[in-house]
């Protein structure tokens, strides 16, 4: 026997090998009747929670089977203890499970969903429930200061896994979550999927998916399902075992029961001319040895096949049952026509695995997910599925796949925004699990396109916690809460410990936006930032004062907290706000805000039917008075609107009709659309939400060339590491721009119709009004696409979703040279004395003039307005037409005024009235 401590706290090892013998035939039969006790230590899972289930108690000690809500609170409270815990699969939903608590506030139930193996407790992913009790007991509190401290063991032991051995072999198809299998097979079966497929854990090798009900017949309890291994011998004595291994000589193994340790089992193996036996210990449904747990007794064996067991020796050969020696397993023997029967059946019933099987979906489509482990961004499939009172979203690698990868619980989540600031990219949103009071989990998301992100925020919300708790669900009230924010700058920050601040916005300890970093004791940040849907759990909003660490973190030194019940509802509001520190050290200065905070309800989509008739009326008379007034409200304006025209597919005439009264005012061609008008920014937000592929076509390739080039395009010497390299890097610049333009005159296809019709209206109009003019006509659709579209995406090409990750800084750089020199050939000037260097591109901007010119005409020659394109736009309606008649009722006495002399514009004045009578009628039914 002997004993091995090895370093660390807490860590024994002891290794008893209690049966040494020299193989003398005389003395074969006197090994002693004890097994290897190996110490047993915490084992990596996958990373997800990193907690093994060795440190949780065995599942027979707290797991009960099916059982009643109130049959289990009889048996906590028999247990007296607070911390008593047990599981139970509940009797309501078979298939899922409850955790039941005892605490210091009662007994509580925690729902645990079990989807394909895995399960999911308040945001959570556990391989197994016992892992799930592991991290509970060991890792994290349940409730506040409160963890799984004394399991309750049931009456009798629980035995409800379900086991089947397959009759018929199959071989899965590629890219599913099928198995492939051979007769004889045994699996473990954890769900049933429906349309006669089972998720299951395949014994043999500890692999999980699904397979075909048919192909599988039930598996007696009593048979081992090690049974599947040759070099299991299930009915040999332990004497017995020796003699085979005497036979078979030195490296042979095999393994059988335990005796001493009813179900686990005793590893045999011949070396150094002794037998030595290793004790492998059953935990559950996973095995441990020699400090490790593995998912199936065949992952013990061939790990230390591979790796020695005892010092410079490895498993080598199995003694294997006979051949003649016949498994007790009830395999049926199937006549060859009805395994073909069974195998057609099969071949039907596989075209619908994957998601297209799934009952209950509502939405589906790609979605970005930012990773916690390498905080990237990766497509995933995205589905949202109701199941009765249960709403999840699960993500799966593609549609092909069954098993989700994931899945979030909609009614404990509350949806925050996501300021692009954030990530540098657009359309994104959070999705906030509280399933638990002392855990959140946090989910980042983000569309490809805006169309995409109202949708699916549109089809989310309705699922997520209540945006307005008190109002009753019968009366289809929701809340409208915005927020918008401007940071204008900071007085009196100690410089020493804050020599390069950033701001960091938080709603709820959630972070949602944040400014660029800047240097100074009085920084001028001078940032807007306007979040939508704010959810109804914020009372106030935070504003932290971060340091920009060059090497280290970014540390957090000072905040502010605002109530937004001291905010004048819908009012701007400009003041100081005094910073407190994170460590006192006196005064730590004040930060200056511009605030306007919208809390409204939202009527029913049916009441606001007479807004919605006024504002889509084609003569747009109360758009453009809206326009007129309404300059500060000008972007939340922007957005109701586009929504309201797109959901009614009639975006083109709201934008044609606009652009037109724009021209008609204007006298000189030099600041046509120069200025941030209502209309200016409706065709930003258009042409932004729907040439995601016209970006693509035209400039990605480029882009991606610059991130991966080690050549600089910068011309400034001011910026060069050398001024030898100068040439290069215009030669450099030269070769980009050429391949650029190219690309982006060879892509007017991929433009939208509808921008293009919009684009040859915009000509029309100008040359009818400027006849002698030759370059109005081009200047005026290059100052959209161009000035608006493509040098800005170029600029910030994650915030166009064109690339997952900014671009480091000489590809930055070599970005605004590129922009830069576009901007200049789509205003038709060279560059002049003010930038000396840059007059070497002028050559270019020559040559390309009037390839310029074709271009717009080409990209702009589209005379009829497109049918459609594609369906409506879902959105929604009743918030934009909601956040619409908030503004009306606003400017209510601007309208009022202007409605003496535009008669018009008394429609609109009635309307909004009327609209605020009915909501002070809503507003008194709920009170």
């Amino acid at each position: 026997m002997a004993e091995f401590i090895r370093g660390g706290p807490g860590v024994v090892l002891r290794d008893k090998v209690h049966a040494t013998l020299s193989l003398n035939s005389e003395d074969s039969q006197d090994i002693l009747d004890q097994d290897f006790d190996p110490f047993i230590e915490q084992d990596e899972l996958d990373g997800r929670n990193n907690v093994s289930l060795l440190q949780a108690p065995p599942e027979n000690h707290w797991y009960h089977g099916r059982l009643s809500r109130h049959a289990a609170e009889e048996r906590l409270w028999q247990a007296v203890d607070l911390g008593s815990y047990l599981v139970r699969e509940s009797d309501r939903k078979p298939g899922s499970y409850v955790l039941s608590y005892l605490g210091r506030t009662g007994i509580n139930h925690f729902r645990v969903t079990a989807v394909c193996g895995d399960f999911y407790i308040g945001g959570r992913q556990f391989d197994s429930l016992s892992d799930l009790i592991g991290y509970y007991t060991n890792c994290s509190d349940l409730l506040k200061r409160e963890r799984l401290a004394y399991p309750v063991a049931p009456p009798e032991p629980v035995n409800d896994k379900k086991r089947v051995v397959a009759i018929l072999p199959y071989t899965k198809m590629p890219d599913t979550d099928e198995l492939t299998f051979q007769k004889g097979d045994i699996f473990f079966v954890h769900n049933d999927m429906g349309d006669g497929w089972l998720w299951v854990t395949a014994h043999r090798t500890g692999e999980q998916g699904m397979i075909f009900r048919d192909l599988v017949d039930h598996l007696d309890e009593n048979i081992d399902p090690n049974t599947v291994f040759d070099w299991f011998h299930p009915g040999v004595t332990k004497n017995e075992a020796v003699d085979m291994l005497v036979k078979s000589g030195p490296g042979s193994f095999l393994v059988r029961p335990s005796d001493n340790s009813p179900g686990d089992y005793s590893l045999f193996f011949h070396v150094n001319n002794q037998i030595q036996r290793f004790r492998i210990e059953k935990k559950g449904v996973r095995y441990l040895m020699g400090g490790r747990t593995f998912e199936c007794l065949d992952a013990v064996i061939n790990r230390y096949r591979k790796e020695q067991i005892v010092e410079g020796h490895t498993l080598m050969m199995p003694v294997c049952r006979n051949s003649n020696e016949l498994l007790d397993l009830p395999i049926k023997q199937k006549e060859v026509q009805q395994a073909e029967k069974i195998y057609a059946t099969l071949r039907e019933c596989r075209e619908q695995v994957g998601i297209k099987k799934v009952k209950g979906i509502k939405m589906q489509g790609y979605m970005y997910k930012k990773s916690d482990k390498n905080k990237k961004w990766k497509s995933l499939y995205f589905v949202l599925l109701i199941d009765g009172v249960d709403t999840h979203l699960c993500f799966y690698d593609n549609p092909k796949r069954t098993k989700p990868k994931g899945l979030i619980e909609l009614s404990c989540a509350y949806l925050y925004p996501v300021h692009e600031s954030v990530f540098d990219r657009p359309n994104c949103f959070q999705l906030v699990e509280r399933a638990l009071p002392c855990l959140a989990t946090i989910t980042y998301l983000s569309l490809a396109t805006q169309d995409l992100f109202q949708e699916w925020l549109s089809s989310l919300r309705m699922y997520c916690v209540t945006q307005l708790s008190r109002v009753p669900k019968a009366h289809k009230l929701r809340e409208l809460r915005c927020l918008q924010l401007h940071i204008l700058d900071a007085h009196r920050l100690p410089f020493k410990l804050v020599p390069n601040p950033f701001c960091i916005i938080s709603l709820n300890q959630v972070k949602v936006a944040r400014t660029r970093a800047k240097s100074g004791p009085d920084p001028v940040f001078d940032e807007e930032f306007t979040l939508d849907d704010v959810p109804p759990d914020v009372l106030t909003f935070t504003v932290s004062i971060y340091n920009k660490g060059k090497r280290s973190k970014d540390t957090e030194v000072a905040e502010l907290t605002v109530d937004l019940n001291t905010l004048n509802n819908g009012a701007e509001v400009e003041d100081w706000y005094p910073l407190s520190g994170i460590t006192p050290i006196g005064e730590w200065g004040s930060l200056r805000l511009r605030t306007r905070y919208l809390h409204d309800l939202i009527m029913p989509t049916e009441e606001y039917s007479p807004m919605q008739q006024l504002i889509l009326d084609p003569d747009l008379e109360s758009v453009r008075a809206l326009a007129d007034l309404c300059h500060q409200d000008r972007m939340p304006l922007a957005t109701s609107l586009m929504g309201i025209f797109r959901h009614e597919k009639k975006e083109a005439d709201l934008l044609r009709s606009l652009n037109d009264v724009e021209i008609m005012k204007e006298d000189e061609t030099t600041t046509l659309f120069r200025a941030a008008s209502l209309t200016t920014t409706l065709m930003d937000l258009y042409m932004k939400s729907v040439c995601s592929d016209f970006l693509k076509s035209a400039i990605q390739q480029t882009v991606f060339k610059l991130l991966e080039s080690k050549q600089s395009c910068e011309l400034n010497p001011c910026k060069m590491e050398s001024p030898d390299d100068a040439c290069d890097n215009a030669e450099f610049l030269l070769l980009v721009l050429d391949e650029i333009t190219q690309s982006i005159f060879m892509s007017a296809d991929a433009c939208p119709r509808t921008l293009r019709y919009i684009c040859g209206c915009l000509q029309r109009m100008v040359m009818n009004k400027w006849p002698y003019e030759r370059l109005v006509r081009t200047r005026v659709v290059s100052g959209f696409i161009f000035l608006r579209l493509l040098c800005p995406a170029i600029l910030n090409p994650r915030q166009f979703n064109l690339i997952p990750e900014p671009p480091p800084p000489m590809a930055a750089r070599s970005l605004i040279m590129v922009a830069k020199c576009l901007q200049n050939l789509a205003n038709l000037v060279e560059f002049g004395g003010k930038e000396p260097y840059m007059e070497v591109v002028n050559p270019f901007i020559l040559k390309n003039k009037e390839r310029m010119i074709v271009f717009l005409d080409q990209l702009s020659n589209v005379i009829e307005k497109p049918e459609s394109e594609g369906e409506k736009i879902k959105g929604d309606p009743a918030r934009n037409l909601g956040t619409l008649h908030h503004i009306c009722k606003t400017h209510l006495i601007e309208l009022q005024n202007l409605s003496k002399n535009q008669q018009s514009l008394k429609k609109l004045v009635t309307v909004t009235e009327m609209l605020n009578k009915h909501k002070q009628k809503y507003l008194e039914m709920i009170t």
